[in-house]
């Protein structure tokens, strides 16, 4: 197996010592922590559905409209490694919450109409499976969005309401200092 163990001679398998941590592409997986989330489940579903989809535009024919599943499904596997990692969190300079928020928009507009057309224009099985797959995913979409913007708006209000006294405080500041 690679790599070679260092120690020449193995142990009996009675040993209760416990195996050293596996490297490689184990460290690409995200946490189980993250994968239990809700973010990460949502996450998870948006790839799982975008990679059926896409699988069902290709068997179909409908084929015209495999671009789209698969660009989410990349972005989804992008967004899930991303939160993952804790990329936002490195990369300052992005507005994470934003690209979040339109790409989730932009996903669930576009799979509903190429589901809608799938369905009713292609009378193919798999364009029907595409379309049912794409509507979940819609869903899917929709309420990851409905959460993204809840929590941007969470937070703009958290943020409105500790300016808030400071401002009302200059307004009495300014009127007591003109009544003098």
């Amino acid at each position: 197996m690679w790599p070679p163990d260092p120690d020449p001679d193995p142990e009996p398998a009675a040993s209760s010592r416990p195996g050293p941590a596996v490297p490689g592409l184990r460290a690409l997986l995200p946490a189980r922590a993250f994968l239990c989330s809700l973010k990460g489940r949502l996450l998870l579903a948006e790839s799982v559905l975008s990679f059926i989809t896409f699988i069902c535009y290709v068997a179909s024919s409908a084929s015209a409209f495999l671009t789209a599943p698969l660009l989410e499904f990349l972005l989804a596997l992008y967004f899930l490694f991303a939160d993952a990692m804790q990329l936002n969190d490195k990369w300052q300079g992005l507005c994470w919450p934003m690209m979040d928020f339109l790409r989730c928009v932009t996903a669930a507009l576009i799979y509903f109409a190429i589901s809608i057309t799938a369905v009713a224009k292609y009378s193919d099985g798999a364009s029907k499976a595409a379309g049912v797959f794409g509507f979940f995913a819609t869903i899917v979409f929709a309420i990851d969005f409905y959460l993204i913007f809840n929590d941007v708006a969470k937070f703009l209000k958290q943020g409105d309401s500790a300016d808030e006294p400071t401002a009302h405080k200059t307004e009495e500041e300014s009127s007591d200092s003109d009544s003098d």
